[in-house]
């Protein structure tokens, strides 16, 4: 069994890797809100935003005559959201299922992206969703494949089971959705499912050190963060050699999947 989840772990240095690094959660990002079809002129709840690349994204959307709001639990990341904001929009320290100082009904488009498997009550944050969206809004969230893991996971997860002691090592998130769960979910908090597609995308990287920071960064410091120095040097070691049966023109080539889920609240209440 994995460890626990921890916000505690994150780091000035995560923090700023993170940003440099997130552009592949940014990319799919940006296909999450044109599948939002966010639009000039709209109210943008992003929740979980990180370094607020994909809000910035947001708010060049909305245009000013929008508003864009960015949340996320973790301080250091919320303050390199407040410094790219310049005006723009806004970033608040704050929790997917703890939305209590957002209005009702306030916003068009609620959105998470690479974020809802990281939350232990998924049904609460998409309640809140429910709650702060105007009748007609839209909700939409991006997570990692339950049913279709990433190729790094299914390496690494085969490399994990040959040690005992490497069991309770976090590979991905604790909280991943299939497909069908994903729309249940949507349901039970009260929207019609408008989209539910799992997308395949190809990430290269360097060097298994690429591998493992963007991976660390990402998880705001839980991959594998159980192992002790010893076994996290093995373990880069062995995965290193079984990545580069994976190198290509581009370098490490491995698959990422994502479902992608959005949905509306109905007009009618």
């Amino acid at each position: 069994m994995s460890t626990p989840l921890s916000l505690e772990l994150d780091s000035v240095t995560l923090a700023e890797q993170y940003d440099r690094l997130g552009t592949r959660q940014f990319h799919h990002g940006l296909e999450l809100l044109d599948v939002l079809a966010v639009q000039r002129g709209e109210k943008v709840l992003d929740i979980g935003c990180g370094t607020g690349l994909l809000t910035e994204a947001a708010a060049e959307r909305t245009g000013p005559e929008g508003e864009v709001l960015g949340i996320d639990p973790l301080a250091l990341r919320v303050e390199l959201a407040q410094k790219r904001a310049r005006g723009r929009f806004d970033a608040r320290i704050g929790r997917a299922e703890a939305l209590h100082d957002v209005p009702d009904a306030h916003y068009d488009v609620v959105y998470l992206n690479s974020v809802i498997h990281w939350v232990p009550d998924q049904l609460a944050a998409l309640a809140h969703a429910f709650r702060v969206l105007k009748p007609g809004g839209r909700v939409g969230f991006t997570t990692m494949s339950q049913e279709a893991p990433h190729d790094l996971h299914v390496v690494l997860r085969a490399l994990l089971a040959r040690e005992p002691r490497w069991q309770a090592a976090r590979v991905g998130a604790p909280h991943q959705l299939t497909q069908e769960r994903a729309a249940l979910l949507l349901a039970a908090a009260g929207f019609n499912v408008t989209y539910n597609e799992i997308r395949e995308f190809d990430d290269a990287f360097d060097t298994v050190d690429d591998v493992i920071a963007f991976s660390r960064a990402s998880s705001f410091g839980n991959f594998l963060s159980a192992l002790d120095e010893s076994d996290t040097a093995r373990v880069r070691k062995r995965l290193g050699e079984a990545l580069e049966a994976k190198r290509g023109p581009r370098g490490i080539a491995l698959k990422r999947r994502m479902t992608f889920a959005t949905g509306r609240k109905p007009v009618a209440q």
